[in-house]
């Protein structure tokens, strides 16, 4: 393989490695309350280890059911979305990269319900070993939109990277989470510069062929 072809083909693998992609419900048919299959998502894009599910309580840590369950509509204007098994515990979905990889969270959104305005007094994001990457409630509850007056739900992009990301919020059932958009991405990162450098190599050295042909 020439050198040309295998710069194209890092570029390409590059470019499939940072694609963003979002894990919706919208592929589910449930009823409400149904339980959200345990592995579900984890097949969105290579090099995902998986992505999980669980319900638990905030204070020990322990895990009150491993799923969170589905609701169709009714959460502000989101359709098809997950919350915590049971009221008054906190919910957690996670995502992990395979080894050599890591998780960048990009955004997700939440609501309340039944088309209310909700709150949350739990809600961070963690790595792996339950260390805190970013605690949107260190100062207080997180207001949560969900009625018609104003937004009907509201919009976070944290923007952390950790070889696993677990989104936690709680203690309320009627908070659910929909709309999560990550990308899984090499450790480490290759800088920006080599990127910018590889593609102007590309363009000059194609310009260089076009004048000789």
């Amino acid at each position: 393989m020439s050198w040309f072809r295998r710069t194209l083909l890092f570029c390409a693998l590059w470019s499939g490695v940072h694609a963003q992609v979002t894990l919706d419900f919208q592929n589910l048919s449930l009823l409400d309350y149904g339980i959200i299959p345990s592995d579900y998502g984890s097949n969105l894009t290579p090099n995902l280890a998986g992505i999980s599910y669980r319900t638990f309580t905030a204070a020990t840590n322990v895990t009150l059911t491993n799923y969170l369950e589905f609701w169709n509509t009714g959460y502000g204007d989101l359709t098809k979305v997950a919350f915590a098994s049971s009221n008054g515990y906190a919910a957690e979905l996670s995502i992990s990269a395979a080894a050599g990889y890591a998780v960048r969270l990009l955004s997700f959104d939440m609501a309340g319900w039944p088309s209310a305005d909700r709150t949350n007094a739990i809600m961070r994001l963690t790595d792996g070993a339950g260390t805190t990457l970013l605690n949107y409630a260190a100062a207080g509850p997180v207001a949560i939109q969900g009625d018609s007056v104003g937004p009907q739900h509201s919009a976070f992009a944290p923007n952390v990277v950790a070889g696993t990301v677990r989104i936690q919020w709680g203690n309320d059932w009627n908070v659910g989470i929909d709309n999560i958009r990550f990308q899984i991405v090499p450790i480490p990162e290759p800088p920006a510069w080599i990127l910018l450098a590889l593609g102007g190599t590309v363009g000059a050295w194609w310009l260089r062929r076009r004048r000789q042909s």
